[in-house]
């Protein structure tokens, strides 16, 4: 499934979630689901979305939708202050448990909505028809007890297959878990007594595994064996975790020294990472060239610099007293012109008023994603605006950075080589040459920035993009200066995207770091943080953001973003 197929997947799974758990702030990208800006971790084995047979994402729509109408009945209908007072601490108790609940929360669909069962019996069957399964002995066991389970609260077993696998085990369990079962099964309404019941069945179910297993690693095993994220198993609900629709997910603070480090977040190495300028991408001759293309592209707008100037003095420059200006026809009283008004009652120009003087406390931050996807999405256009800005903040004298992320090779580049070289170890982190690129700094005027600006009007160095990293890098950049009013504005067109990362440490690992960052300086308010989107919906990972369309020319709609988005502080 090629990336915007998932992105549209995961936005049709959204929708789905939000309507169905009538829960307005539930999100799902990367195959992962936030509610409220939170990451929340799903737990129940077979809400994987879209597994085949070989454990890859299957394209079968269907398959999808029941795994996002599972979710949304979780969300909907399960108590997680319930859920976690009866949650045990044992892995595998925990696994059974959460399971427990998910086929609690399947059983109680409204007979209206005959497609929501259809759908989650499809996903479960199709999860349930892989052959890794039953590959040991623990794994067998809770594919068992999880079949049982469903079948008295859910629907009854229809594959002559899973029943022959599960027999044997079936009959074993029959005596130890029978009561608890059926004690389930009439108190599906009432989760209260119903986890009381669940709790005793996974806990007999985590003594059996205890008694058999010899090593502490099988457990895990069994987990894995499940399709179960990894990280669920590490999660400790005593170190201020939240738990949301039954799943638990950690409340983690983050400080700004370890803000790069966010959510588990690391980097194999950084030997081959590079920060420039502009003008150290190409030729100065090229760079005069595409000076020339923009100064061009930037006349045709029509758009006045110096009408920017006051209206982003307006939002960015504050003004302090600079004394009172004297002779003026109306305002306070100067009681040292009394003396004109009696040799003149006819002269009104006797009164002062307070004089104003603006001041630039104001530092602005432009981020530029110049990933290859870029090229696609008029980056053009996106020069030109940001280079009038920058002007128009020049003029009103506020501060400006103008700053582009990027990779310095596809696919990884010398890291992935190296990191081949030393055996592929698990979890590597990011696995790229990072690329960071000053075309303006705050400390140098637009005017002189010209040449080095222009270098964004040429795609020659735009590769694959680490957004959560070149925020922390730009927001320190912006806590160093001594304006005392920072903004950050990220320009990009939807997730970040690096092959090697994701394809060494799973699909979610860069998103996962960028929303902890964005949450961070969310928090924090030191720095306004706002973003501009100019293909996928960003809406669930800044909570300030606008769409800008580059279908056509700029005008003063699209020159007012930065008052769309600031103009309510």
């Amino acid at each position: 499934m090629s990336t915007a197929e998932t992105r549209r997947q995961d936005r049709n799974g959204a929708a789905v979630i939000r309507a169905l758990g009538q829960s307005p702030t539930a999100e799902y990208r990367a195959r992962q689901l936030h509610v409220g800006e939170r990451p929340v971790g799903v737990s129940t084995p077979y809400l994987q979305p879209g597994l085949d047979d070989s454990g890859s994402i299957s394209p079968d729509e269907l398959i999808a939708r029941g795994v996002f109408d599972a979710i949304g009945l979780r969300l909907r209908f399960s108590n997680p202050e319930i859920h976690a007072r009866h949650e045990p601490d044992d892995l595998v108790a925990r696994i059974v448990f959460d399971m427990a609940e998910q086929l609690r929360c399947e059983s109680l669909v409204p007979a209206s909505l005959p497609g929501v069962k259809h759908n989650t019996q499809v996903a479960f069957e199709t999860w349930g028809r892989s052959e890794r399964l039953s590959s040991t002995a623990i794994g067998l066991l809770l594919f068992t007890v999880m079949h049982v389970v469903r079948s008295r609260l859910v629907a009854p077993i229809n594959d002559e297959l899973i029943e022959d696998q599960i027999e044997s085990t079936r009959f074993t369990l029959a005596t130890e878990i029978g009561g608890d079962v059926r004690a389930m099964s009439h108190t599906t309404t009432d989760q209260e007594a119903f986890a009381a019941h669940a709790r005793s069945l996974a806990l007999t179910i985590a003594a059996m595994v205890n008694e058999s297993t010899e090593t502490a690693s099988e457990a895990s095993t069994a987990a894995a064996a499940l399709f179960v994220p990894p990280e669920w198993g590490d999660v400790d609900p005593d170190d201020g975790d939240v738990l949301i629709g039954g799943v638990t997910t950690p409340n983690e603070h983050v400080d700004p020294e370890t803000l790069e480090s966010a959510g588990g977040y690391r980097v194999f190495t950084r030997a081959h990472d590079v920060e420039h300028s502009g003008q150290q991408l190409y030729p100065t001759e090229k760079l005069r060239e595409l000076r020339g293309v923009l100064d061009d592209q930037i006349a045709a707008q029509s758009v006045s610099p110096f009408t920017l100037a006051r209206r982003l003095q307006r939002l960015f420059i504050g003004l302090e007293r600079d004394g009172w200006r004297s002779g003026e026809h109306e305002g306070v009283l100067d009681g040292s012109r009394l003396g004109q008004v009696i040799a003149n009652p006819m002269n009104h120009a006797v009164f002062r008023q307070e004089r104003f003087r603006p001041v630039a406390p104001a530092a602005v931050s432009f981020l530029i994603d110049n990933s290859g996807s870029m090229k696609r999405q008029r980056h053009q256009t996106v020069t030109v605006l940001v280079d009038t800005l920058a002007r128009a903040l020049d003029l009103a004298g506020a501060t400006s950075e103008i700053l582009g992320f990027t990779t310095n090779a596809w696919n990884g580049g010398e890291p992935l080589r190296e990191w081949r070289r030393a055996g592929q170890p698990t979890t590597p982190g990011r696995l790229a040459e990072a690329s960071h690129i000053v075309y303006k700094d705050a400390d140098t005027s637009w005017k002189r920035s010209r040449l080095s600006v222009a270098a964004m009007m040429k795609t020659q160095h735009f590769r694959e993009g680490i957004d959560g990293e070149a925020i922390v890098w730009a927001y320190k950049r912006l806590l160093a200066r001594p304006e005392p009013k920072k903004f950050l504005i990220i320009f990009g067109d939807g997730a970040p995207m690096e092959a090697a990362t994701l394809n060494a440490n799973g699909e979610g690992y860069l998103e996962t770091h960028l929303r902890r960052v964005t949450q961070h300086i969310e928090r924090e308010r030191t720095v306004q943080l706002g973003a501009v989107t100019i293909d996928q919906s960003v809406d669930m990972i800044f909570t300030n953001s606008v769409h800008m369309d580059l279908s056509g020319t700029l005008t003063l709609g699209e020159y007012g973003l930065l008052e769309r988005l600031f103009s309510h502080r």
